[in-house]
């Protein structure tokens, strides 16, 4: 850098006037308020030390408050640096990795609060607000529900007040009257509301955000690639929402509703895991009968969509302008009708979706049939001979399938969430030991014996059922909705065969809560006779759904039915920017108007103050900002002492007016605003004080 601009900016730091204590307290409060809503998004530790070092700086004001003759408190420059190299490492120590979205958060969380320390001028004040204001939209990153926008407002209030603060000269009367601040910030948030309103519905919108934030790789809740014993249950005993859907028309019985994921064919004798084949498939013909819905899906770090069983279109990203023939771009059929999205979802996304609801379909080829015979060589054994034994007895393949049903129906198996842990031969141990499980038991242990009698078979995994929100008329899917099922490929197609029907049918026509025994652990929200409390979280979810697809989701789509609601797409461009021009102008003109006549009705003493400061100033004698209004009239006495006695009557009357009690009298406050008036009016003008001056 050059020595001439590091003596620039040197002369900036140095010309700007240093904060006051009012002005370092508004900014305090500023980031709390700015820290509060990010907190509950971030580690505990980072959440308490960000608001530790902003209370440290406080507390360092009250000392410097209460021992004013003491060399002012201060943490050396080298000290904060070492506090931010310390606190990156902490940061990335927890979670794995620096160069990220949570991690830069959390770092910049904990900056604020660092730079807060240092904070000595009102340019370091301005830099503040600027870090604060970015600190504000970070808590959208992860959540943009109408709480997130509440949570945040305070502190945008606060941050107008601030700069309302920083704007004005230390010992300024808006410094002792915090409501002031606060009651013009808000103003100008209400002021702005119509023009905002009028960008966002008139606004060209464009098909992607201007710039977007990477989204995070972690482990997020929902179905995973491999199944276990004790996987699904275990995600089943969760309230979170997997995915929203509005349907065209009304929803599919319960019965109906398979939303298809994950299709797992690899077993090793314990686990499940997907076996990934070439090629794409083939949708299903579309044809009566189908459904067309719109699905809201929460983001699960995954690259699976969800569909109800047999998919007959791609996805299409709702409010996407492009053509039916893009919709390659966004997302796949695999060849085991598994819709794949081109990269993970790591952030809520919407698409529109068609289905055919049936339980078969067309087998590909006689080498796909072979592959889902495998089975590992050892273990299982007795889940393996029984096979062989159903198999001799019966030898169509639909028969077995339904003497397989038939025997889960007649033996004691239980449906419950809560099954043993199982070890070796697992398969085994549940058919034949335990007979307690849940749907991946059954399912697992279904294709097991499909294959051990030949018959070429797999695991697929999804949800089943949902909920109708009656306050919305959507479909809320949980993660304890999730639910693994049978294929198997019977006379060249692929059936759908759900063993848990035979074991709980009231699992598939009803939901999990009729199907376990009572006592179980079922989550609140799945159960059917939650009270009050589900319908209280339900009608919060219709709003927040609202919310999304009004607000967070308004885009092109979106505006130009609204546009045709209003007629406005029947103007061209250049007549709608007009249009929104000649609205805000309007506005303004408004705006301006009921200002002017709030500045007439203003308190008669505030006017005729500043009148007397305003004369005075232009005659060569400004007031300070530390000075009051006796004060004042003192020193301008001995500039021109035969208005001494006018100078005393201003400042006497506009101090019992602005800072005295209440008339205790009627008619006082009229005698005071009056003799003030008089005493202004025995002022000459600025140029006659200027000529006169001692």
């Amino acid at each position: 850098m050059r020595p001439a601009a590091r003596r620039g900016r040197r002369r900036a730091r140095t010309s700007s006037p240093p904060l006051s204590a009012t002005q370092i307290r508004w900014l305090g409060a500023l980031l709390v308020c700015a820290q509060l809503p990010q907190a509950p998004h971030l580690p505990l530790w980072v959440a308490a030390f960000g608001l530790l070092l902003v209370g440290l700086r406080l507390a360092l004001l009250r000392r410097d408050r209460a021992r004013p003759d003491a060399p002012p408190a201060r943490i050396p420059s080298w000290t904060l640096v070492l506090f931010a190299i310390a606190a990156a490492l902490a940061v990335r120590a927890s979670y794995g990795y620096l160069l990220g979205r949570d991690p830069s958060v959390a770092f910049l969380y904990i900056l604020v609060g660092i730079k807060f320390l240092e904070t000595r001028t009102v340019r370091d004040g301005s830099l503040l607000v600027a870090l604060a204001s970015f600190l504000l939209v970070t808590p959208f990153f992860t959540s943009q529900s109408p709480l997130s926008a509440l949570a945040v407002l305070p502190a945008l209030l606060v941050l107008g007040a601030t700069l309302d603060v920083l704007a004005r000269p230390p010992g300024h009367a808006s410094e002792r009257r915090p409501p002031q601040a606060l009651a013009r910030a808000g103003a100008l948030v209400l002021q702005g509301i119509p023009i905002a309103a009028l960008l966002f519905v008139l606004f060209p919108r464009i098909g992607a955000p201007l710039w977007g934030v990477p989204g995070e790789t972690g482990a997020q809740t929902g179905l995973s690639d491999t199944m276990a014993p004790g996987t699904i249950s275990e995600l089943s005993l969760s309230d979170a929402v997997a995915f929203r859907v509005d349907f065209d028309a009304p929803p599919p019985p319960p019965v109906q509703r398979y939303w298809r994921g994950p299709v797992l064919s690899r077993f090793d004798g314990q686990a499940w895991s997907l076996m990934p084949r070439p090629g794409t498939g083939n949708l299903t013909p579309w044809s009566a009968g189908g459904v067309s819905y719109e699905v809201t899906l929460e983001p699960h770090g995954k690259p699976w969509l969800f569909a109800l069983d047999l998919p007959a279109s791609l996805p299409r990203p709702a409010g996407d302008d492009a053509p039916a023939s893009a919709d390659a771009g966004f997302a796949f059929l695999a060849r085991d009708q598994q819709l794949i999205a081109r990269t993970p979802v790591t952030q809520v996304i919407r698409y529109a979706q068609r289905s055919m609801l049936r339980d078969a379909y067309p087998q590909a080829d006689a080498e796909e049939a072979r592959e889902y015979l495998r089975l590992p060589l050892r273990g299982n054994p007795r889940t393996t001979e029984f096979a062989r034994e159903l198999r001799a007895r019966h030898a169509g393949d639909r028969e077995l399938v339904g003497a397989i049903l038939a025997w889960f129906r007649a033996e004691a198996f239980v449906y419950t969430l809560t099954p043993p842990l199982l070890d070796r031969d697992p398969v085994d141990a549940f058919l034949f030991d335990t007979r307690r499980g849940f749907c991946e038991h059954y399912a697992s242990a279904f294709v097991v014996m499909m294959r051990a009698a030949g018959i070429p078979a797999r695991v697929v995994t999804g949800y089943q059922g949902g909920e109708v929100n009656p306050r919305g008329g959507y479909l809320i899917v949980r993660q304890s909705d999730a639910h693994a099922w049978a294929e198997v490929i019977v006379d060249g197609a692929w059936q759908r065969v759900d063993p848990t029907g035979a074991v709980a049918p009231s699992r598939i026509e009803i939901g999990l809560s009729q199907a376990v025994a009572a006592g179980e652990p079922v989550p609140l929200f799945a159960r059917l006779d939650a009270g009050w409390i589900k319908n209280v979280q339900l009608a919060f979810d219709a709003l927040n759904h609202e919310w999304r697809r009004n607000v967070v989701g308004f885009n092109r789509d979106r505006q130009r039915e609204l546009w045709r609601d209003l007629s406005i797409d029947r103007y061209a461009g250049w007549q709608i920017a007009a249009l929104a021009g000649a609205l805000a102008l309007a506005w303004a003109g408004v705006t301006l108007a009921l200002a002017g006549f709030a500045q007439a009705r203003r308190e008669r003493a505030q006017a005729l103050w500043g009148e007397a400061c305003l004369r005075l100033e232009r005659a060569g004698l400004p007031r300070m900002p530390h000075e009051g209004p006796i004060a004042y009239a003192a020193r301008a006495s001995r500039r021109w002492p035969q208005f001494a006695i006018a100078f005393s009557a201003i400042a006497e009357s506009y101090a019992a007016l602005h800072y005295g009690p209440p008339p205790a009298r009627p008619g006082e406050h009229e005698a005071l605003v009056a003799t003030l008036a008089r005493a202004v009016d025995v002022l000459p003008g600025a140029a006659q004080l200027r000529a006169t001056a001692a």
